[in-house]
C-alpha cells in the first residue's frame, strides 16, 4: 500500500524535478564511483577551474554539479543498461563528452547553457527511459504547485514526504526558482484551487453501435481534471451500462497520476476487489535509500536465486547493478456495488501509452479487467515514483527513476512495455482490430 500511496501523491512529479541540500559552493572532492567507470578528478589548484563567467560561477562549479549528477545516477538510476540495448547509447560515454565540453567552453559558460548540455548528452539520449529530465528555470508554478501537494500533505501527516519536499529546499534551488519561506507553508485551505482545472476536454466519448458498442478516449491522467473527468465518466458508465462492450482508448495517454485510471476507470466499474502485485528492483544507492526509507522502511530484501529464478528473461547484463528487490501490491475496492458497467471491456495500447498510462495497462492486463489490443505501451509503468534531485550548485532540479520494475517473466518495462492480448491486425490499428474482433465474436 506504501508504494501505490508514493505514486498517488507524488503524480505532480510529472511536471516537476529535484532538490538537494548544500551550501552552495564549489569543492575540490570527487565522489566515489564504481572502479569501471572513474571519474576524471582535476588539478585542485588548476587555474582554469576558477575562470568566472557572466554567471558569477566558475568552471569548477559547472563540472562538480556534472559530476554530482553522474554519480547519483550511477549509484541509483538502473537504465544505463536498457537505453545503451534500446537507443546505443553510451551515458558513461556521455558524460566524458559532457565534461570534456564544458572543460573545454573558452568563450562563455551560463546556468542556462549548463542546462541545455545536461540535456543535450543526457536527457535527450535517455528518450524518456527512468523518467530522466529537468524543469525549465521558467517552470515555476509547477515548482510552487508541487510545493503545495508536498507541504499540505506532510502537514496532514504523511511525514514520509519530507525528504521530497527537503530535496527543493535548498539555497542553490531556491534562488533558481526565486523561492521564499512562504512558498514551503501548508496552504490554509488545502491545495490552492488554482492548481485544479474548472473545465476538461481531456475526455472524449462516442456510442459507435446503440446499445451495443461505446467508446471512451481518455488523453491523460491529470490529477488537476481527475474530479471533472470523474463526472463525466460515471456519466457515460450510466448512459451505457446496459451495453455489451466498452471500449477504452489509451493510445496517446501519457500518463499522469497513478490512481486516476484506478478510481475513475476500474472501481466503478467491478462488483469484487481485485489485486495487483509485481516485483521492483533497486541498486541500493544513499540518495535512492534517504528518499525512499521513510516509505518503505529500510530497503534489505536482497536479491537471490530464488528470486532471479522466477523471471527467465531478467537481462543478465543489469543483474550486478541491482542488489534489493521490493514486492509491490496494491488492492482495487469496488465502488459502485455490483459495478456500473457489466459489459466486456476493451482497452487500445500503442507505444504512446507512457507512465502512469502503462501503470494502467499492467494492472488491467494482470487483473484480467479488460483485453488488451494493439501495440506494446511505452514505459515507465511498472515502477517507483520518479525520485527528486538538485545539483549543489546551479539548484537545477531533475527527476529520475530508481525502480527497475519487471512483468512476470522479468521483462524491463521501459524497454519492453506491456504486451497486448491481441497485437493489431494486418492494415488495421487497435480500434479497428478490436471492432472486427467484436464482429467475429472472437474473443
Amino acid at each position: 500500500m506504501k508504494l501505490i500511496k508514493l505514486m498517488l501523491v507524488l503524480a505532480l512529479l510529472l511536471l516537476v524535478a529535484c532538490g538537494r541540500a548544500n551550501n552552495g559552493t564549489y569543492k575540490e572532492e570527487i565522489y566515489d564511483t564504481p572502479e569501471e567507470t572513474p571519474i576524471y578528478a582535476p588539478e585542485p589548484y588548476d587555474s582554469h577551474l576558477y575562470d568566472v563567467f557572466t554567471s558569477g560561477r566558475t568552471r569548477g562549479e559547472y563540472l562538480c554539479d556534472l559530476d554530482f549528477l553522474y554519480n547519483i545516477l550511477r549509484k541509483n538510476y538502473p537504465f544505463f543498461g536498457v537505453i545503451l540495448r534500446s537507443h546505443g547509447v553510451d551515458m558513461h560515454a556521455r558524460y566524458l563528452e559532457a565534461r570534456e565540453h564544458i572543460e573545454n567552453r573558452d568563450d562563455f559558460l551560463s546556468d542556462d547553457y549548463f542546462s541545455a548540455t545536461l540535456n543535450n548528452f543526457f536527457i535527450r539520449p535517455a528518450r524518456g527511459i527512468g523518467h530522466l529530465s529537468t524543469i525549465p528555470r521558467d517552470c515555476q508554478l509547477g515548482v510552487l504547485q508541487f510545493l503545495q501537494v508536498l507541504s499540505y500533505s506532510i502537514e496532514q501527516g504523511m511525514v514520509e514526504l519530507q525528504p521530497f519536499l527537503d530535496e527543493l529546499n535548498n539555497p542553490a534551488t531556491r534562488a533558481l526558482h526565486n523561492l521564499t519561506d512562504a512558498d514551503f507553508i501548508p496552504p490554509l485551505q488545502g491545495v490552492d484551487s488554482a492548481v485544479y482545472a474548472t473545465t476538461s476536454d481531456n475526455i472524449q466519448t462516442y456510442v459507435i453501435e446503440d446499445g451495443r458498442i461505446a467508446y471512451v478516449n481518455i488523453m491523460a491522467m491529470n490529477d488537476a481534471t481527475m474530479e471533472i473527468d470523474r463526472v463525466t465518466l460515471l456519466d457515460f458508465f450510466q448512459q451505457i451500462a446496459g451495453y455489451d462492450h466498452l471500449i477504452i482508448d489509451l493510445r496517446l495517454n501519457g500518463g499522469g497520476g497513478g490512481s486516476y485510471f484506478l478510481d475513475l476507470v476500474m472501481s466503478p466499474n467491478i462488483a469484487y476487489p481485485l489485486y495487483y502485485n509485481n516485483y521492483i528492483f533497486l541498486t541500493g544507492g544513499e540518495h535512492s535509500r534517504n528518499m525512499l526509507s521513510p516509505w518503505l522502511g529500510p530497503i534489505t530484501r536482497a536479491i537471490d536465486f530464488d528470486i532471479l529464478e522466477r523471471f527467465p528473461y531478467f537481462h543478465s547484463n543489469d543483474i550486478d547493478m541491482l542488489n534489493y528487490y521490493i514486492y509491490s501490491s496494491i488492492y482495487i475496492e469496488p465502488s459502485h456495488g455490483s459495478g456500473i458497467f457489466g459489459g466486456k471491456v476493451w482497452l487500445l495500447v500503442s507505444p504512446h501509452t507512457f507512465s502512469a498510462a502503462a501503470y494502467a495497462a499492467a494492472v488491467v492486463k494482470q487483473t484480467g479487467f479488460a483485453t488488451l489490443v494493439g501495440q506494446p505501451t511505452g514505459g515507465g509503468g511498472l515502477g517507483i515514483t520518479p525520485l527528486l534531485l538538485a545539483l549543489p550548485n546551479t539548484g537545477i532540479v531533475l527527476r529520475y527513476a530508481a525502480g527497475y520494475g519487471v512483468d512476470y517473466l522479468g521483462r524491463e518495462n521501459y524497454e519492453h512495455g506491456i504486451h497486448p492480448h491481441y497485437r493489431n491486425r494486418p492494415g488495421m490499428d487497435a480500434l479497428e482490430t478490436a471492432l472486427a474482433m467484436i464482429e467475429d465474436g472472437n474473443y
